[in-house]
């Protein structure tokens, strides 16, 4: 479903919760943070709500009477894919967590919230800062419009002493690195961005050539998060990135299964 782009208004929340004095709640404290809230009582409701109209983050309890969040979540996802869902529950579920967060929930809170930690975590999925460092002129347009397109605040650089200028001026949240580059691996780079920004996360870019596969799965190995093959497939990269936002916040620290 067609959205203006992020910068041009504020990021729409619609809150999923039964307990009627939860959901007014929260919806009062986003509010007064200017977003845009809407609020459903039920799964059923929330479905046929995102069936509707486009939202920027979902926030989900788990536990409802009727359709439980797991599943409206998985109905809203079949019609809306690239919606982002932050889960929330009161209760020990960690077999529904593991399901949620791999079919691509970006993050998993437990009740009761800690307020400020969810307000930071809506503030990053509309805020996130990405750095693009890639030398191929295709796949660094076609990365850098599609993180654009999507609401990311997205750095393109195409040298790795460009990136490491940037990194040492600006906090990005995630960094796509290219193991092929002039005057330095892809490895390289990534590890001297880590020590000037260590809480950066990482994607790396290879090439079909089993150099640079050799090259991305070593920075995987030292901590980056995975990597991907060119010719890159954007969905495959934005439902990637809609994991990584939630990581810190769900206490998750999995990396996704190794690509062989």
């Amino acid at each position: 479903m067609e959205r203006e782009p992020l910068e041009q208004r504020p990021a729409s929340v619609l809150i999923v919760e039964d307990e009627a004095n939860m959901r007014m709640t929260l919806t009062d404290i986003l509010r007064d943070e200017g977003y845009e809230v809407s609020a459903a009582a039920c799964g059923e409701e929330a479905v046929e709500m995102c069936s509707k109209r486009g939202y920027d983050v979902v926030l989900m309890d788990v536990r409802m009477p009727g359709m439980d969040g797991v599943e409206a979540f998985r109905r809203i996802r079949n019609h809306a894919p690239g919606i982002r869902v932050i889960m929330m529950s009161a209760y020990s579920v960690d077999e529904l967590k593991e399901a949620a967060l791999d079919e691509g929930a970006i993050a998993f809170l437990a009740k009761p919230l800690d307020v400020e930690q969810l307000i930071k975590l809506i503030g990053e999925v509309k805020d996130t800062v990405i750095l693009v460092v890639e030398n191929e002129d295709a796949t660094a347009s076609a990365l850098h419009d599609s993180l654009k397109a999507h609401g990311y605040r997205t750095t393109l650089a195409r040298r790795p002493h460009d990136a490491l200028e940037l990194a040492a001026q600006i906090r990005f949240d995630l960094v796509f690195i290219d193991a092929e580059l002039p005057s330095m691996s892809g490895l390289e780079l990534y590890l001297a961005i880590k020590k000037i920004t260590p809480s950066a996360l990482a994607i790396m870019i290879s090439g079909m050539e089993e150099e640079f596969e050799a090259i991305a799965k070593e920075a995987v190995r030292r901590t980056a998060y995975t990597f991907v093959r060119k010719p890159l497939d954007l969905d495959h990269v934005l439902e990637l990135l809609r994991r990584m936002t939630g990581l810190r916040a769900s206490g998750d620290s999995r990396k996704p299964p190794s690509l062989a």
